[in-house]
């Protein structure tokens, strides 16, 4: 049988995983929380009521929110909505008291750290639909304040074969956000089907996803510091304020909705102080993010074998090391918080 030798030195650089395991299968991952919507989860979940977001023209109200046939649904309605008390800028709002358009939206109650998210959803099209699965925060310290969002996705009902990722972050007094953002083009209809839609974050870096696909990746250093505090699940449908383009019309579609069949949360297994020397036995490996990892040929791999290596300084190959063809290995250099 041909096997390929090799000698390889993975540092702690910027490692991009085109090709790596989703952690549902990778066991350096752990499961947080697996959420399949056969009911609310009113403990995880906040439903959003009486809230308005900037000048955008709906109202969230918690009747749009509900759970069915093991799905989340978010609806949106043509409805005339007072603007709702005590908000800031109402009740003399740019809509003169009344909003147009009501809407749903969850919030986690608990904000979120580092690790790997998911949805699996269909989104609604037509224009002037903006729905969005995203991270968000803000607070300050006695050294300044923060902002931090990331968008694992955005989508714009005019444009149904891209997505959008973005990221935002600020880090003064007052909070003056900055962002970056990209395109993503779509394999299909994102109405007429279902797809996943992940972020992996940690402190070094942002991969973005769809259907379990790396799309896009940067460094986690925006303003020198990057996205490091923890944040709110938000996955919402919003209506795009007048002036941004794909705005509502006559001819966009009411009710509307966003199906969610899952919302899925995974952190990386940290243990890195040990030095691992070899891996005699893959079997009964702990797997986790090491310190480093060292092999060679007491550590080849067998045929059939799916190994998922993570370590924070280096991955070495030695000359011996083995891997014969048909393996799969991921190897990533990777931080664990």
């Amino acid at each position: 049988m041909k096997k390929e030798l090799m000698l390889m030195i993975l540092t702690g650089i910027f490692v991009f995983p085109t090709f790596a395991q989703h952690p549902s299968q990778d066991q350096n991952w752990i499961v947080i929380f697996q959420d399949d919507f056969t009911s609310f989860n009113t403990v995880r979940w906040n439903k959003a009521n009486n809230h308005i977001h900037g000048d955008e023209p709906q109202v969230y109200i918690n009747t749009n929110v509900y759970t069915e046939n093991g799905k989340l649904l978010l609806l949106t309605k043509k409805q005339n909505y007072p603007c709702p008390k005590g908000v800031s800028g109402c009740p003399s709002c740019q809509y003169t008291g009344i909003h147009s358009y009501t809407s749903g939206q969850i919030r986690s109650k608990l904000a979120y750290k580092y690790g790997y998210y998911e949805i699996y959803a269909k989104l609604p099209a037509s224009s002037g639909y903006w729905p969005a699965f995203w991270f968000w925060h803000s607070g300050s310290t006695n050294t300044g304040c923060w902002y931090n969002e990331i968008d694992v996705f955005e989508a714009s009902g005019c444009k149904t074969n891209t997505v959008e990722s973005r990221v935002h972050w600020g880090f003064q007094c007052p909070s003056d956000a900055y962002g970056s953002s990209e395109a993503v083009p779509h394999s299909s209809n994102y109405s007429t089907g279902y797809h996943w839609y992940g972020v992996e974050w940690t402190a070094n870096k942002i991969t973005w996803y769809v259907d379990r696909n790396p799309v896009r990746s940067i460094n986690n250093n925006m303003g020198g510091i990057g996205i490091q505090n923890p944040m709110y699940i938000i996955i919402n449908v919003a209506l795009f304020p007048n002036g941004w383009g794909c705005n509502v019309s006559s001819s966009s579609i009411f009710p509307n909705y966003m199906y969610v069949d899952q919302a899925n949360a995974y952190r990386l297994k940290c243990d890195k102080t040990t030095v691992v020397n070899e891996i005699p036995n893959y079997n009964t490996f702990y797997y986790a993010v090491k310190k480093s990892i060292s092999l060679s040929s007491a550590s080849s791999l067998s045929v059939g074998q799916n190994i998922s290596l993570k370590a924070t300084d280096f991955i070495e190959l030695k000359n011996g090391f083995e891997i014969p063809l048909g393996v799969e290995l991921y190897l990533d250099i990777t931080s664990c918080e």
